[in-house]
């Protein structure tokens, strides 16, 4: 990747992945199969297409638990067995049986039953390629049962690459529900199997500092109280852990080198900012998660069936992708404004092509050199067309959902808890808001996840309920709910009588009531431009406006005070600090000088291997609202941010942690979720 090209982890991991370890292999064997267990399919299908790999000769790609047939051609195999020798999991030792028992030959008789069979092997060779460390003694087991394996084995090694790559700068561990883990090492139970968690974490985050070449300089969110959750973090981060299993792993690899201007990593904890896991966000990409349940990068929703609008419906299946352009610029901005502008692109597209000027019947009088260009138009023509309808089709679902009965009150109300202002910057009482709150949860038709939204928040934000609030979500609310809402407590909330209210840091308040007038001054201009172009007959376009998408992420407020040198080194401690003395620019603290150094920066054409980096972790979750507060302070400070968590989170999947089991995993909560098991 060239050093003027912007940065994008997918194509970092496709390369170093795909490029310099999987197809490594190419000179002796052009063409091969490549194994894969589920875990390692999702790693490359996040980085890779199936053109991708044919194009680099892998002719089949097979799934390590399935029956499979022989194939006479070599076999490239990315296996994930990286448990500990102490505590080998089940699952790593069948995945490893079953690699070896692929190279199985002879007859395999059986003394009970006298019988035996003929056994070929699979493949003619392996190359056999592990996520992360090898579990020596798991290895050494299955090697002294299957000695078969050894002859046909080409290679075995650690690659140290065991993390997906979502989008070109957010991260995923593929590790769902740790906060129930997390949970229950809070209720007395699993500590052990949450340290093991944070061990396999720890791993995952080294394999990602050494495919972007950083020895980071780490620092955290310290713990406010005695929830394990808040002690684990520290233990991640801690320099015994995280640094100390860098050092390890690195000084394996005698010719990696770090980048000469490290990153910094910065640990953050999913429980201090409930808020931004509990409200709608109003933006594209945010509406479709929580909305209508978009999974990773798929979306399925019912759409009109074509040729039958508004009669017949039908469920469509996308990719919502970097690749397509529309998602690409839109997925940040909010539902309306990308509604205003999908339409007015549609229409200048319509106004511009000339294939749509034949389609119509404009073109019959084109010379022979213009119906060319026609010819060589329509394949983009179809293309933009699709994409078009494809964004206008998921536009019209969401919008439907978003209508539905109490959702667009439930959304402001919730914006009004979060803030603590309302939509015109005034504070909001506490009153007013259980008087709006108690009315819609008292309301059949206010879906199930809204209410629970809106009455975790609430008392989140009011540290606690009095007797007579907690009767009234008694009565209102499910058996299941009110388990939910005492859940909080294994979070250390207060679910009794209030005691401090939640109060947001002032820095963090301040920014988003800037953020609002600013809206607000735009739309004021807005207003003024709409009423002149009236007075002279002409028409004016509406732009969206942000007045109830007030909440910004608590991430948001932490980046640009980190990045600005203000973020305070008593909440946020360095384990590994960058040296105080020398270069006070570009070294010191990995930009805190990001203003100082822009300029230069521009000057000397400086690529992505010497801008400034900030890796920021989250534990427990990050929610689409924080993947774009991610891009938008990037841009801002002209720095590359990439955040990752353990998983993607949305409130559904909140609400089941909180619930310790009494609603399972599957149960669906959201009714406009499509489900489908082949996805």
């Amino acid at each position: 990747m060239s050093k003027n090209q912007a940065f994008s982890l997918k194509s970092v991991l496709r390369t170093k992945l795909v490029d310099e370890v999987l197809a490594s292999h190419k000179k002796q064997d052009p063409y091969m199969v490549l194994v894969l267990d589920p875990h390692t399919s999702k790693i490359i299908s996040s980085c890779c297409k199936m053109s991708d790999l044919l194009e680099r000769g892998f002719v089949a790609i097979q799934n390590i638990e399935n029956v499979r047939q022989s194939i006479d051609l070599p076999a490239t195999y990315f296996l994930d067995v990286s448990g500990q020798d102490d505590d080998a999991h089940d699952d790593d030792e069948k995945i490893l049986m079953a690699l070896t028992a692929d190279f199985s030959e002879g007859k395999d008789w059986d003394p009970v039953s006298k019988t035996g069979k003929l056994l070929k092997k699979k493949y003619l060779r392996a190359y056999v390629h592990a996520t992360s460390t090898l579990q020596k003694k798991l290895i050494a087991k299955v090697l002294a049962q299957e000695r078969r394996f050894v002859a046909s084995c080409r290679a075995l090694d650690e690659i140290n690459i065991d993390f997906l790559a979502l989008e070109s700068h957010v991260f995923l561990l593929n590790q769902p529900y740790v906060l129930d883990t997390l949970i229950r090492s809070n209720t007395g139970g699993g500590m052990g199997e949450s340290t093991r968690l944070i061990d396999r974490i720890t791993k995952q985050l080294v394999s990602l500092c050494i495919m972007l070449n950083e020895k980071p300089y780490v620092r955290f969110e310290k713990p406010t109280s005695n929830s394990n959750c808040e002690k684990l973090l520290e233990m991640l981060a801690s320099t015994t852990n995280f640094e100390a299993t860098l050092r390890e792993t690195t000084d394996k690899l005698p010719n990696w080198k770090p980048r000469p201007n490290p990153a910094t990593l910065l640990f953050l904890n999913r429980t201090t900012d409930m808020a931004a896991t509990l409200i709608h966000h109003i933006s594209y990409q945010s509406v479709l998660v929580n909305v209508l349940g978009m999974q990773g990068d798929v979306l399925r929703v019912e759409v009109d069936k074509r040729g039958d609008e508004g009669k017949a419906k039908e469920i469509k299946s996308y990719v919502m992708s970097e690749e397509d352009d529309i998602w690409a610029r839109q997925r940040h901005k909010h539902f309306d404004a990308v509604k205003n502008e999908l339409y007015a692109e549609m229409k200048a597209f319509k106004e511009k092509s000339l294939s749509q000027k034949v389609k119509e019947g404009d073109g019959l009088d084109m010379d022979p050199k213009t119906m060319l260009k026609v010819v060589k138009d329509i394949p983009k023509y179809r293309e933009m067309a699709r994409q078009f309808n494809k964004h206008n089709s998921i536009l019209k679902a969401a919008g439907a959902e978003i209508n539905k009965p109490g959702r667009i009150q439930a959304m402001t109300l919730l914006q009004d808890l979060a803030c603590g202002f309302d939509s015109s910057g005034s504070s909001v009482s506490p009153q007013s808001l259980w008087s709006a709150i108690s009315d819609l949860l008292a309301k059949p038709d206010t879906a199930y996840l809204d209410k629970m939204q809106l009455a975790l928040l609430y008392v989140i934000t009011r540290g606690g309920m009095t007797s007579k609030e907690e009767d009234f979500f008694e009565s209102n609310l499910q058996p299941e709910m009110m388990t939910v809402i005492r859940g909080l407590s294994h979070l250390n909330f207060n679910t009794k009588k209030p005691k401090n209210t939640y109060n947001l840091e002032r820095g963090h308040l301040d920014m988003m009531k800037t953020r609002l007038t600013k809206i607000r001054n735009e739309k004021k201009i807005e207003t003024e431009k709409e009423q002149d172009a009236k007075r002279k007959g002409q028409s004016f376009t509406k732009k969206a406006h942000y007045i109830g998408y007030r909440y910004l992420p608590k991430l948001h407020w932490v980046c640009s005070q980190l990045i600005e040198d203000k973020l305070d080194q008593k909440a946020y401690p360095w384990n590994n600090p960058p040296p105080k003395s020398g270069n006070r620019g570009m070294s010191r603290s990995t930009g805190f000088s990001v203003r100082r150094n822009r300029h230069k920066r521009q000057q000397s054409g400086m690529g992505s291997g010497d801008k400034q980096r900030l890796i920021v972790f989250v534990l427990g979750g990050i929610t689409p609202s924080e993947m774009a507060s991610v891009y938008e302070v990037g841009d801002q400070y002209n720095m590359e941010i990439i955040i990752g968590s353990t998983d993607l989170i949305t409130s559904e999947e909140m609400v089941k942690c909180l619930s310790q089991g009494a609603i399972k995993k599957d149960q669906d909560l959201n009714p406009a979720v499509i489900q489908s098991a082949n996805i």
